[in-house]
């Protein structure tokens, strides 16, 4: 993808507080229009119940939305007659206070609290890590209002023939107009979080059914707040949560998901999964994303034979890796595990013979922090979320991703 495309995307995701604030002012201007209807006397609405009972959830369904477009309103008056008065005084104020001016108000609409107010997105820290939490939750909230409109509309309709209910009606449906577009936008707010791609992803075919995500490295581990829900797991224990995503954006780089393999209980099932760790350049990550693992046949670089190559933690994959740039977390089918020591891996470097008996290579380091393994088939490789690091992707920061929730404090709006 050119630069050019990139940098209208970016503008387009920074764009959408301003997108929903045509949108909140377009539903204001509707309420006022719906109340000058109901209330006029030749309407004939206020002393006919149906069309009373239909206003009430019209306007439960349209009464925050419509309070934001006065919100946006009162800003862009604000905005104007700043802009007004510094046209004004041009001749006569001196430069700098003008250059003053121009910046108060471009701070005033990039300030963050007043664009979520503006987007009725919630501010509580939980929802930085869990996109799909808050699109699922923003989702709710536009079906309850989808429905409430949708009964107003049936409700107006049945008024009678002698009222204006028809028209309120219609004014209704054309705020179904509104609802649907917020939820492009908030459909598109997701997809750019949850199934992010870092900008070194060019590709436009489709993704390996292994992979299941990008995770953007500004909420990796070692980036978690002490704040409600966005708390990494503590240390003090060892976590049993086996979720990829889960493991790279609350824990640090040296957390290791399992024990050592030998003293992993299996499960009851019979699957034999272990977390393993891969890191690579920017370039190969994109490639497995959208095919798979490549087995390592190089003499220097097979230690325990030809296969690919897993640590216990990302940390570890450091003094291992001849590669930087993105680290894979994977989930990983075991099969049938050889354990080796120190004194056997000069006599696996660069063989299969393994390979008839055994799946995994595991390899014992006297230092169990620094043990890796190797298997056979890229058909164990289960499934994997990958982290390309910040030198290498500069989309998060050329989409605002990283100060999305600045001044960020624990609430809803």
């Amino acid at each position: 993808m050119c630069c050019c495309c990139c940098c209208h995307l970016a503008c387009c995701y920074k764009g959408l507080p301003a997108y929903l604030a045509i949108i909140a002012l377009f539903e204001f201007i509707l309420g006022i229009v719906r109340i000058a209807v109901f209330f006029s006397p030749s309407s004939l609405l206020v002393t006919n119940n149906k069309a009373v009972a239909g206003f009430i959830l019209d306007w439960i369904s349209c009464i925050i939305p419509t309070l934001m477009g006065l919100l946006v309103a009162l800003t862009s008056l604000i905005i104007l007659c700043a802009c007004l008065a510094a046209m004004g005084d041009r001749n006569t104020a001196d430069t700098r206070e003008e250059g003053s001016t121009g910046s108060a108000l471009k701070h005033l609409w990039k300030n963050k609290p007043l664009q979520r107010l503006i987007q009725l997105s919630c501010n509580c820290p939980c929802y930085i890590v869990r996109p799909k939490l808050r699109f699922l939750i923003r989702l709710l909230f536009l079906f309850a209002c989808f429905i409430f409109r949708i009964i107003a509309i049936a409700l107006y309709t049945s008024a009678g023939s002698d009222t204006s209910g028809g028209s309120l009606a219609g004014i209704c449906a054309l705020s179904l107009v509104c609802l649907f577009f917020t939820f492009l936008i908030d459909l598109y707010q997701y997809c750019v979080w949850w199934h992010y791609r870092p900008q070194c992803d060019t590709k436009c075919s489709m993704v390996s059914k292994k992979h299941k995500r990008y995770i953007p490295y500004h909420l990796m581990g070692d980036n978690r707040t002490m704040r409600l829900g966005d708390k990494p797991c503590p240390n003090s224990f060892q976590c049993r949560n086996r979720h990829l995503e889960h493991i790279l954006i609350f824990h640090s780089k040296a957390f290791k998901p399992q024990e050592r393999y030998c003293d992993v209980q299996q499960e009851s099932s019979g699957k034999n999964l272990y977390i393993g760790f891969h890191r690579t350049t920017p370039e190969a990550a994109v490639t497995i994303a959208h095919s798979d693992f490549a087995i390592s046949t190089k003499y220097e670089s097979t230690m325990l034979g030809h296969g690919v190559y897993f640590a216990r933690s990302m940390e570890e994959t450091e003094g291992k890796a001849n590669a930087d740039g993105a680290y894979i977390c994977a989930e990983i089918e075991m099969g049938r595990v050889k354990e080796v020591g120190p004194e056997d891996r000069n006599s696996l470097r660069g063989t299969t013979h393994l390979w008839k008996e055994y799946d995994t290579v595991y390899y014992n380091h006297p230092n169990d922090s620094r043990d890796e393994f190797c298997v056979k088939s890229t058909d164990q490789i289960l499934k994997w979320v990958m982290v390309v690091n910040e030198e290498y992707d500069k989309k998060v920061r050329n989409y605002g991703l990283d100060t999305e929730f600045s001044d960020t404090t624990c609430g809803c709006i």
